[in-house]
């Protein structure tokens, strides 16, 4: 893991108190959730925990200096998965962002 990427995360975190509730427990932070970096993420995530891309669900698409943050939902994980692209979309790095005994 990068710093970078943990900067990244690390100023997405005030960012939780602009959530928008939208119902059904699902979370809308803000972003581009469909465009390439949320897609490339959704791949990279599913890919990961071995489930379908219709499986994640992405809440927030986050620009910065180090690149494109993005968060998702995995149906069935405790906790959302993080995910950081560079700026040309290419994946970096997946975490999960609950504890791993609960993965």
């Amino acid at each position: 893991m990068t710093i970078k990427f943990v900067l990244v995360l690390l100023a997405a975190l005030p960012l939780a108190a602009c959530m928008e509730d939208v119902g059904d427990d699902v979370a809308v932070i803000g972003g581009d959730l469909t465009g390439p970096a949320a897609t490339a993420c959704r791949a990279a995530i599913a890919a990961q925990v071995g489930k379908s891309q219709s499986d994640v669900a992405v809440f927030d698409v986050a620009e910065s200096e180090a690149g494109i943050g993005v968060q998702a939902t995995v149906a069935g994980a405790e906790a959302p998965w993080a995910c950081q692209t560079d700026a040309a979309f290419r994946v970096q790095g997946v975490m999960y962002t609950g504890s791993e005994g609960a993965l």
